[in-house]
């Protein structure tokens, strides 16, 4: 299950509320995340609602550590409330060198504007060099991760 991004939570609420003036809703919602492709961000120690978790900088073939999984395809999107599937396609790295744990993720906008977070199942998962650790696309429960509001 992910979770949201403390900012993210204060940003939805107070667009969502009546926090403005004469108890209109507050601040627009806007773009927190950028209007670039989104990131999956893998860590090796647990994110939280405060703070990512420790970026992966063993050295890997298909994983850049700043760079992450770039989002090149859009994922289906929510529908009276359903979850949304990310990635939409599947994303993977080979382990190159001394094993590499991962333990969570972090979904960024391109800047680095976290928006979800959530640990991986069995976390930590211990991918021994020469091995492929591989998160699933798809949509809605197809794919690897789901996000939902629920």
């Amino acid at each position: 299950m992910a979770a949201i991004d403390q900012a993210l939570v204060s940003i939805l609420l107070n667009g969502l509320t009546p926090t403005g003036a004469a108890g209109i809703p507050g601040t627009a919602i806007g773009t927190p995340v950028g209007t670039a492709a989104m990131r999956i961000r893998l860590n090796s120690t647990l994110s939280t609602a405060a703070a990512f978790g420790t970026e992966l900088t063993t050295q890997t073939s298909g994983y850049t550590a700043g760079t992450g999984w770039v989002m090149a395809n859009a994922s289906a999107v929510s529908s009276a409330g359903s979850a949304v599937g990310v990635p939409a396609v599947t994303q993977s790295f080979v382990s190159n060198g001394s094993p590499t744990n991962v333990v969570s993720f972090d979904l960024t906008g391109s800047a680095a504007q976290r928006g979800f977070w959530g640990p991986f199942n069995g976390q930590p998962v211990a991918v021994a060099s020469g091995n492929t650790f591989q998160v699933t696309g798809g949509s809605g429960a197809a794919a690897g991760i789901q996000i939902s509001l629920t």
